[in-house]
């Protein structure tokens, strides 16, 4: 547990030796620190035995030290503390910000603590803070500027302490002889109602905190009155409630527990996007048809009629054995079902639509993978014989050299068995491959005939061009989308109530069935994926040959 308490205001500052003074705890009052509502007891407070690890720092967080250290007074009534300010940037700025009363109390941090009925009875100081707001109201820093205006500030304290306290003894003021060396090697005061001299000792050494005050020489009303605020908090210390002046601001950050988490609140983003693939290329290019049966009985021709040259003059005329073969397709089954807390349809936070998305999704991939690859490809024990799929009955046409040479060899096979190439499909490598060639390797009847589609679906010649994700590396699937027929009821989302347990019962059902009317109208190909320049030099020799 980590406790920061602001202090009263820092006491003084001394630009020249670069040191800063003030007092870290008074003991015994209570503040709003960052652990609630406490206050430290007298002799609570361990002070590491090495000074210099107590590190001052700019404000909360200690990101910004500045210095360390170097002297410490703990007394019944408070821990005062004395500090060397780096020769950095930083410490240039922490001494100009305490000397012109802009950022002059302290904040102490302290950790391992002990609390007891609001008190604070045992804490190790790790980390102490210059801060811009005292604990106290009228808490100021009185900067040392001039050797001047140092002795007369500690003139006017003599005169403002005999005045508020006339039992204290008054200090001795008389100016001490002129000695040069004695004047740079004088002490800083460490006390709440006198000031440190003007001239300290080096930074690299730790000066001892001492009680007296120098000598005035002249008065300056500005600085009695800072002083004058100084003492007033100090008299005010006595208070047993910190809460009847100002007590110490705490640190409210989202890293301690003051706001419990509720602020800063996270921005509510809802469902993140993936890519929910409901997108069927080769389906949508040969199209689907309602199903109505889980069995579906026709038949086709295994041999068909023939004809032949007659000779007439009653001749026997040309004949042959015509046979024709049962042609059935059983349906598939597909189903998902899900119960679902029905708290996500009470509150309607939008989940019981993002599952239905997700599953419908799944759905339409299944279906695509079903028609394409038969039913063994999908997740899960067949319930009816699988079929085969479009790829399995289609005529394989074995390797081509090139994209070209695949898709030639599909629209020569197609339209030599009397067929129309209605749709082509690729792998999204060979899709790639096609994009990649120039004008010199398209044949006249795929040049102007269409335009391309960088989302791997297009016409092209009349030909629907579609990049589908079933098929294999370098693999192309053409036909004719009359040489099969696709059937398909689907997918229906069925909701129901679960009372007794308290839910909501979701649901999808379809059912899908293929059949494949002549492979003739079906052939499949796989291309040798080779790079631009290759390509665009077989297109030369080919030119050239003819």
């Amino acid at each position: 547990m980590r406790l920061t308490l602001t202090s009263p205001a820092l006491l003084a500052t001394d630009t020249l030796a670069r040191r800063l003074t003030g007092v870290a705890i008074p003991y015994g009052v209570f503040g709003n620190t960052s652990a609630g509502r406490l206050c430290v007891d007298a002799g609570a407070v361990t002070i590491p035995e090495n000074l210099r690890t107590v590190k001052l720092f700019t404000e909360h967080g200690r990101t910004t030290p500045t210095g360390y250290a170097t002297g410490a007074e703990d007394s019944p009534e408070q821990l005062a503390m004395e500090f060397s300010v780096a020769r950095t940037p930083a410490g240039d700025q922490a001494l100009l910000e305490a000397s012109e009363g802009v950022r002059d109390a302290l904040s102490v941090e302290l950790d391992n603590l002990t609390i007891e009925a609001g008190h604070v009875t045992s804490a190790d100081l790790v980390a102490v803070a210059q801060v811009a707001l005292p604990a106290f109201a009228g808490a100021q820093l009185v900067a040392t500027l001039t050797d001047d205006e140092q002795a007369n500030v500690n003139d006017l304290a003599t005169q403002i302490v005999e005045a508020t306290a006339p039992d204290q003894p008054t200090e001795d003021t008389t100016t001490p002889p002129p000695d040069a060396a004695a004047t740079t090697e004088q002490e800083p005061s460490m006390t709440t109602a006198s000031l440190p001299a003007t001239a300290a000792p080096a930074p690299d050494t730790a000066p001892a905190m001492s009680m007296t005050p120098p000598a005035p020489t002249r008065r300056d009303p500005g600085a009695a009155r800072r002083l004058y605020a100084a003492q007033v908090s100090e008299a005010m210390r006595g208070a047993s409630d910190a809460g009847q002046v100002n007590a110490a601001l705490s640190d409210i950050t989202p890293g301690n527990a003051g706001t419990n988490g509720v602020f800063p609140r996270p921005a509510w983003l809802g469902e993140l996007w993936s890519p929910l693939e409901t997108n069927r290329p080769v389906v949508n290019a040969i199209g689907v048809s309602p199903l109505t049966a889980m069995e579906m009985d026709g038949w086709k021709w295994t041999t068909k009629p023939q004809v032949a040259p007659y000779a007439g003059n009653k001749q026997d005329v040309p004949s042959n054995q015509a046979v024709i073969t049962p042609a059935q397709a059983t349906a598939q089954r597909i189903a998902g079902g899900w119960d679902l807390d029905r708290i996500y349809v009470d509150f309607n936070t939008g989940f019981v639509d993002a599952f239905l998305r997700a599953a419908t999704a799944d759905y339409q991939a299944k279906s695509a993978t079903y028609f394409l690859s038969g039913h063994a490809a999908i997740t899960g024990p067949p319930a009816v014989p699988a079929a085969d799929g479009i790829i399995a009955d289609a005529t394989d046409l074995g390797v081509q050299a090139d994209v070209m040479a695949a898709i030639e060899a599909i629209a020569g096979f197609i339209a030599g068995n009397g067929a129309n190439l209605s749709f082509l499909a690729m792998a999204s490598d060979v899709f790639s491959n096609f994009l990649g060639l120039g004008a010199a390797q398209v044949p006249w009847w795929l040049q102007n005939q269409g335009t391309i589609n960088l989302s791997g679906s297009t016409d092209v010649a009349g030909v629907t061009i579609a990049v589908d994700p079933g098929l294999g590396a370098g693999q192309l699937l053409g036909g004719d989308r009359k040489a099969v027929t696709l059937w398909e009821t689907g997918p229906i989302n069925v909701q129901a109530v679960n009372v007794p347990q308290g839910g909501v019962d979701l649901g999808l059902f379809g059912y899908w069935a293929q059949q494949v009317h002549d492979p003739a109208g079906l052939a499949k190909a796989t291309a040798t994926l080779v790079a631009a320049e290759q390509a665009s030099s077989r297109a030369a020799k080919k030119t050239a040959a003819s």
